[in-house]
């Protein structure tokens, strides 16, 4: 009996371990855009690295634009790997071709997926349908979807053109859909055969369905009450999340605000041609065109933010250098990146051994803390060595000059006593705020008292101190 027991409990076991799956989850929340279709390449593409046994489409979205609808659902069809679409609230749209793309749907209660007339903007701001150039190829989609998926054809192109009525015939043993029209140009006889008779789509609408609606007509597998019912009902026990990146989160808020952009940048542009020189408007103006039609690729670099920071750095500081010298907030903002470019690259398993795991720490809290500890050992040793053990070294072995220059002359200083307080001279140097002045044929150090003073312009000293000359302009 033990034996009986024994073995029925390994079967058990394995019946339960062979339905257990492991999914990867991928989101797709929000406007289907450029940003959207890279993150759903890439997340397919890392999720099949993964080798998970389904991969699960969380879908929310009302639609947007159907080049990348098109994009995704080429991408999704061309799997080898079981697909799974699940409703969280709404897939209209762009999102209700995607939706039925995976190769089954479910819909989580009061959901909602359908309408898929592809619209534009008309001259007075109204939303209107587009032609057949562009309903026949989205009517054609949907019919290979739902060839694919065993969906009805005609509820499914009934998505796209609002012409197209639709009727559910049924007897006691058959059930098909048909054209209004058809149905209308029925003879009697044939019309009496069916003995119930449902409007499922009239003219001049389009096809959008509840949940259980949804179910009924075949396109649903089922309505889950949950999402942890629906990893229950599929035997998912383990699920892989692929998130969205920072950078494909840039590219979509940039293609979301483009029109503003653009619009500012323009008209920036043109107070620049207004105005004489080239200045700050066409600068920004410039940039803000540039970010344009450059952030369609920002998708791609999600993985690169230390690079990114890192020549951000060197750009501050070459601003600090050559443009606003004297001014510190570029170069301030310039180590910042340098740190940040050096924390977001730090890996903690590259540590040696011998360094402390702190296992509550995130690589970027890690890259923190020990640059931290390295900028504190970097401005500490230097410090304690110049301090305690340069100055008793041998006179042979130590860089410190131990000669006592109390006593030391310097002839500036005779140059310094012969000039007085308005004396007038010439920078020879760009004084930012301190250069080289000649005043007759001496040439001496001076600094500014007030503003930038340019190479070549005429200055006078303010008064002298301590063998400094300050000058103002002349």
């Amino acid at each position: 009996m033990q034996k009986f027991l024994l073995a029925v409990f390994f079967l058990v076991s394995f019946a339960f371990a062979s339905e257990s799956k492991t999914a990867a989850w991928i989101t797709i929340d929000g406007d289907i855009d450029g940003g959207m279709s890279d993150y759903v390449s890439r997340a397919i593409a890392e999720a099949v690295s993964k080798n998970p046994d389904l991969i699960v489409f969380e879908v929310n979205t009302f639609g947007g634009r159907l080049d990348a609808a098109f994009d995704i659902v080429d991408t999704i069809t061309a799997l080898k790997i079981p697909t799974v679409s699940l409703v969280q609230k709404k897939a209209i749209s762009a999102g209700a071709l995607i939706a039925l793309s995976s190769d089954k749907l479910y819909m989580l209660p009061s959901s909602t997926i359908g309408d898929c007339a592809p619209i534009v903007q008309s001259p007075d701001g109204q939303p209107q349908i587009v032609g057949e150039k562009i309903q026949s190829p989205l009517r054609a989609k949907f019919r290979n979807l739902a060839e694919r998926n065993g969906h009805p054809r005609l509820l499914s192109e009934s998505f796209v053109s609002p012409d197209l009525g639709v009727m559910e015939l049924s007897n006691a043993d058959t059930v098909i859909y048909v054209n209004i029209a058809e149905y209308n140009d029925m003879p009697e006889e044939e019309q009496k055969k069916w003995t119930d008779r449902k409007t499922l789509v009239r003219a001049g609408e389009l096809l959008t369905m509840t949940n259980e609606e949804a179910q009924h007509l075949k396109f649903s597998q089922g309505t889950p009450e949950s999402i942890e019912d629906f990893k229950k009902e599929l035997g998912i026990t383990k699920t892989i999340a692929i998130k969205i990146s920072w950078a494909e989160n840039l590219t979509r808020f940039i293609g979301a605000i483009s029109g503003i952009l653009l619009i500012a940048g323009f008209g920036l542009l043109y107070m620049e041609f207004k105005t004489p020189g080239f200045g700050v408007f066409g600068i920004i103006g410039i940039t803000l065109i540039a970010v344009v039609f450059l952030g369609q690729y920002a998708s791609s670099l999600h993985n690169k933010l230390p690079l990114i920071l890192l020549c951000l750095g060197v750009v501050f500081m070459l601003l600090e250098i050559f443009v606003l010298p004297g001014m510190f907030i570029c170069g301030a903002v310039g180590i910042l990146c340098f740190i940040a470019a050096l924390a977001t690259s730090f890996d903690a398993s590259s540590l040696p051994g011998f360094a402390p795991k702190f296992g509550a720490l995130s690589n970027l809290q890690y890259g923190l803390l020990y640059i931290m500890l390295c900028a504190l050992l970097a401005a500490s040793l230097p410090i304690l060595l110049s301090k305690y053990l340069l100055p008793i070294l041998p006179d042979a072995f130590t860089p410190i000059n131990k000669v006592d220059l109390s006593k030391a002359y310097s002839p500036v200083e005779n140059f310094v006593d012969e000039v007085k307080k308005g004396d007038i001279g010439i920078a020879l140097t760009d004084l930012r705020p301190s250069g080289h002045v000649k005043f007759g044929d001496r040439m001496l150090d001076a600094q500014s008292r007030s503003d930038f003073i340019n190479a070549g312009t005429e200055v006078k000293i303010d008064f002298v101190e301590a063998g400094k000359v300050w000058v103002v302009k002349g």
